[in-house]
Formats: C-alpha cells, structure tokens, sequence
C-alpha cells in the first residue's frame, strides 16, 4: 500500500503546533516524535523502521488542507496519526475522499462525521459522512459530574467558556450534565479576543461557587485564577479540559486554583509510572524530546501509535490501509498496554435512547504535596453503572 516500503513505514501527522491559542495543541505532536524515535531505537515494527512526517497547520484551515495534500500527494503517507488542530475541517473532506485513516484528537466534528476519522475517545457514532454524531446530536454521560456532588458535597457550579464554536459546544453538554445531576449552573461566555474575568468572579464570590468547569484554554484558565487570588476567592474544585493537564499546572498557575484542580478523562495519569507503559512514555519523552514539558496528549499520542503498532504487528508482510481501518472498526475495550480505561474504548454501535449508561473516566488531581497529579478517585478507571446519558445539539461550524 502507499507508505509502505519492505523496510518502512511514513506516516504523517496534521497539529496545530502554532497559532492563535499559541502551542496549546503541540504536546500530541511532540509525544508522536517521541513513540517513533522509541520505536525505531528499539527494532521497528515488524521488520520495518518508521518515518515521520509532521505539518504545521497554525489553526488556518486553508493551511489546513495544504499540509494535507502535501503529506497524501508529496510524501506519500500510510495513514495519520495525533491529527490535533481546531482547523483539520478545513482538510476533513479531501482527505475523507483520498481514503486517508486520521487517527486523532476530536476538536472538532469531522471525528464524528467521516468514516476515515478516529477519535482516540470513541464514541460509535455512524460517521455515515453526512450527519455528524447522533442525528446531528452529541451524546454525554453525567459521571464527572456525579462524582462531585457525591464526594466533595458540591452544589454550586460556574462553567465558563469563549465565544467560539468549539468552546461553546463544550459548554452546552457541561451545563447539560451538571444540571441533571443537581447542580445550581450560572454560565459565563468569555469574549475569545479580550478575556476578562473580575467582574464573573465577583458573581461567583455573591453567589457561594464551589465548582468552577470550563472548556477553555491555559491561557485563559490562568488569567482566572488571577483574577481569583485579586479578589482572595477560591473553591475546593475546578474541572478543566485535557488541555490544561500538563506539567505547567505546577509553575504556571498560582495557589489559589492549583490544588483545586481536577481533569476528566478517558486515559491513565501521565505522572502514573508505576504503569510500565507509561514508565517508558516519560524515559522516552526525556530522551527524545529533552526539555519539554509532559502532557496528557503527549501520552494518548503513544496510545495512537500503539494501535498503529497492534495493526502493524498483525498484518505481517503486507500492511493496508484498508486493513488498518478493519482492524481500528474491530477493536475492543482498548487499553494501549494501560494508558486507556478500557470499558467501551471500542468503535461499536451504542445504545443512544437508554436514559443511563455505564460512564468510566480517569479524574486525576494537582497535589503539590506530591509535585504532580494524582488518580483524585482512587482508581483507574472509576466507574458509575447508571450515569445519566444525554443529547446535545451538535455545532458543526467548520466541521
């Protein structure tokens, strides 16, 4: 197949390495370089070494689909791998019709649209490439939430998001869920080019917080918690995105928000080395990309490049892209050697019309006790059988 040589493999990669929100998106990126410097050093795969191929789309979705014709029709690539940037709908469609696998991050709804599109968080969507998600509906479970007004006794919640499209649609099923499962919800709308937070935390001081969630970036979450310490308010929690589930938590952020923060999500803890995988995640990491900060997406990057490896392991002498779509379609409760939670980590159908699922996430906490995060659940992953499921309308600008 194209890519595929007797002695390598190219595969590519779209990230938003740049761009209006600065490197947000670039530790899935980084973490890729790494997993392929790592697999290299140590044999290959299956008798074949890997070349990688990575392009920078700055957030411009016109950018977007240049580094995608350059990577299919230039380099050639096998498939791609930690697709992160809030622009690749610019490139969905014409890599949707060159028949490309885009294993990747779900910014947006080309992952729950395209049958060629892999989120690393499944959902078993149809991607029927017409209708994104359920019928034009995201589908979402309340666990997150659940867990802390059953363990910390919360009640009242502020969740805060920018003015664009993809924060905005992040927003409307946090505020969905927190209110099925009985919370108090005042919602902010933060302006995307001139964030501004004295006046909401005056609100939220009036109004007794005691949970702060947000679908917003580092940039943003740390002028928050500025304008929290200004006016000497904090909460015992504060729920924000992957994005901010990174070492600069720890020297970026200051007192008054760091230990009250909390990140959900679908895999293991990326401090968590008593996992052998992820023991060899951070010596790879320090090796091969030396100097860098640790993330959470860096992490699910080599989760990505474990199912790469799984089908290549398979396939023997003649792998395909075909093949490597048959196998992602087949695979079932995925863990990557451990880093993901296992329980429907899977592309099958799902039952949309119950009105509770089983809901199993990673919450992981800053401690700076412990210089670093910490499993806030205890256990990994932390299941609640009768979750709440629910509909939201799906915003599908730019897809």
């Amino acid at each position: 197949d194209v890519g595929v040589t007797e002695t390598t493999i190219k595969i590519g990669s779209i990230v938003a390495e740049n761009g209006v929100l600065g490197d947000a998106f670039a530790p899935a990126a980084r973490g890729l370089r790494a997993w392929v410097e790592y697999i290299n050093a140590n044999g290959g795969i299956a008798g074949r070494t890997l070349e990688l191929v990575t392009c920078d789309d700055r957030e411009d979705r016109a950018r977007s689909l240049e580094c995608a014709r350059q990577l299919v029709e230039q380099d050639q690539v096998f498939a791609l791998l930690a697709v992160n940037s809030r622009a690749i709908g610019g490139a969905a469609e014409y890599l949707q019709e060159q028949g490309i696998p885009v294993l990747g991050f779900p910014i947006t709804a080309s992952f729950w649209r395209f049958s060629h599109f892999w989120s690393i968080y499944p959902e078993g969507y149809a991607r029927d490439n017409q209708t994104a998600g359920y019928n034009g509906n995201l589908v979402n479970q309340t666990g997150f939430y659940r867990w802390f007004r059953e363990n910390m006794n919360l009640s009242k919640a502020a969740v805060f998001a920018y003015d664009i499209a993809e924060s905005a649609q992040a927003a409307d099923f946090i505020v969905t869920g927190l209110e099925l499962e009985g919370f108090e919800v005042t919602r902010y709308n933060v302006s995307f080019a001139a964030p501004s937070f004295d006046q909401a935390v005056a609100d939220m001081q009036r109004n007794g917080v005691d949970l702060i969630v947000d679908s917003m970036d580092d940039g943003a979450n740390r002028r928050l918690c500025d304008a929290m310490a200004r006016r000497n308010f904090s909460v015992p929690a504060k729920l924000s995105t992957v994005v901010a589930f990174g070492d600069s938590i720890g020297t970026d952020f200051n007192e008054t928000c760091r230990n009250a923060y909390f990140i959900s999500g679908n895999s293991r803890n990326y401090s968590d080395t008593s996992v052998p995988i992820i023991a060899e995640f951070n010596e790879a990491m320090e090796r091969y990309q030396p100097g860098v900060e640790l993330h959470q997406w860096a992490l699910e990057a080599w989760a990505q490049g474990i199912m790469l490896r799984d089908y290549l392991t398979a396939a023997g002498p003649a792998p395909t892209r075909a093949g490597f779509e048959e196998f992602l379609a087949n695979l079932d409760d995925f863990t990557a050697d451990g880093i993901m939670k296992g329980d429907q980590v899977d592309y099958q159908q799902r039952d949309y019309d119950s009105p509770t699922r089983r809901h199993c996430f990673g919450l992981a906490r800053w401690q700076d006790s412990t210089g670093g995060w910490v499993e806030a659940a205890g256990t990994f992953p932390f299941c609640y059988d009768d979750a709440k499921q629910y509909l939201t309308p799906l915003r599908e600008t730019g897809t």
